[in-house]
């Protein structure tokens, strides 16, 4: 017999099998290596020190899950990579294999149930969180039992379950006549969540989560898997800003800065090729701690809702400066050479000064480096809506004297110096 969703319908393992196959293995020395989102998109395993070892844990899970295996299939796996690596693991076998498999099959089932439930929003678009029901279910997560929101609600993206290790809670996802046939109340409000510190054994303060959910669980993670940048972003604009630079630092490494110079010129040459923007966006980066501090600390205050910078496909060609190359339509020498648009990722982390543009409500970065003899410079929009969530957006590319960048012509120095 089929298993069954908590709507009636068979659930279609093929969403969670790609959750799980679709992971990039990377060695780690503990789980907080990573900031929780970025888990939907790496595996790892607490003191797996190398990939390969990561590698093999993560065959061995997909292997289980494919072939519709059990905790004691995936532990005689186990045994042999164990084995193989001659790894030294902390805890016992039962717990730890009992950690691993239930946490990424868990992982697995929810984010592939979100994809569906996604699909589906049209028909049935309210999601009950629902616990285990029994004596084991977390204090704190019993009072969200039975809670119903819209699927869109803010709520999801940090307390769509799992939300700890070896949680059991799942969601029910409704249509109006049954709300209204089981004459069930609807939670309208705003939500928002009380955070708490998470401080390690040495006492310093590591992360922020809401209370309830275990640190690194802090995000749906089937938003993480389709969105895994966005995720992260907004992940990082809710930190305190203490914690903004050494998290980013740790997470935004330069291998991770590497693919996304590459997906960004791969998504270029796509686009070009299509000609048919679909309103995909592509990352490229992520503000820094400073710029952040910098925006919210204005004389008013922008609150950032997410740090990640994207660039829509249906916005490539004016960044080329295709509206420009007519010198009836602006100047020419502010189109910007195709070299360095490759390079934008780098260039939005290179910078020499970050100005607030006043009259359009903008920031303005600028570069180092000169392809004219004015400064290169890089208009964002703060806080816009895409279909994946909000982020940041490159909306234009030019150059302007440094003259024509001073208060009097409406903008504020926020970083460094146009000098």
């Amino acid at each position: 017999m089929p298993t069954q969703s908590t709507t009636g319908a068979p659930v279609k393992f093929v969403e969670a099998n790609d959750y799980l196959r679709t992971k990039i293995p990377e060695g780690s020395r503990a789980w907080n290596d990573l900031a929780g989102p970025v888990h939907s998109k790496v595996f790892t395993v607490a003191g797996s020190m190398t990939a390969d070892l990561a590698a093999d844990m993560h065959q061995a899970l997909i292997q289980v899950r494919e072939s519709g295996g059990t905790l004691t299939d995936f532990r005689k796996q186990f045994d042999q990579v164990v084995a193989k690596h001659g790894w030294s693991y902390n805890g016992t076998r039962g717990w730890r294999t009992k950690l691993i498999y239930g946490a990424n099959m868990g992982s697995a089932m929810m984010a592939g149930r979100w994809q569906q439930l996604v699909e589906n929003k049209a028909e049935r678009p309210y999601l009950q969180y629902r616990t285990a029901g029994d004596a084991r279910v977390r204090l704190l997560h019993r009072p969200w039992d039975g809670v119903i929101r819209t699927i869109d609600d803010p709520f999801w993206r940090t307390h769509y379950p799992p939300n700890g290790w070896l949680c059991r809670c799942v969601v029910r996802a409704y249509n109006d006549a049954e709300i209204k046939r089981g004459n069930l109340t609807v939670t309208t409000d705003k939500f928002q969540p009380v955070y708490r510190q998470v401080i390690d054994q040495d006492g310093a303060v590591t992360d922020t989560v809401p209370v309830g959910i275990d640190p690194g669980w802090d995000h749906n993670v089937g938003q993480s898997w389709v969105s895994p940048e966005l995720a992260l972003g907004q992940k990082l604009a809710s930190l305190p800003k203490f914690l903004r630079g050494p998290i980013t630092d740790k997470t935004i490494t330069p291998a991770f800065q590497r693919v996304i110079e590459g997906n960004w010129k791969q998504f270029r040459s796509t686009v070009k090729a299509t000609g048919k923007p679909d309103g995909s966006i592509q990352i490229l980066g992520y503000l820094d701690s400073a710029i952040m501090q910098a925006v919210e600390s204005m004389p008013t205050p922008v609150k950032l809702e997410s740090s990640a910078i994207v660039v829509r496909d249906s916005g490539t060609d004016h960044l080329t400066g295709v509206h420009k190359s007519d010198a009836a339509k602006g100047s020419p020498k502010q189109v910007w050479p195709a070299e360095w648009i490759d390079e934008l990722p780098s260039l939005l982390r290179s910078y020499k000064a970050v100005l607030w543009d006043t009259g359009n409500d903008s920031l303005i970065v600028v570069p180092t480096g000169k392809f004219n003899k004015s400064l290169p410079r890089i208009a964002l929009r703060l806080n816009r809506k895409t279909k994946q969530g909000k982020a940041v957006e490159v909306v234009s590319l030019g150059s302007a004297e440094a003259g024509n960048l001073s208060e009097a012509s409406g903008y504020r120095l926020l970083l460094g110096s146009l000098k």
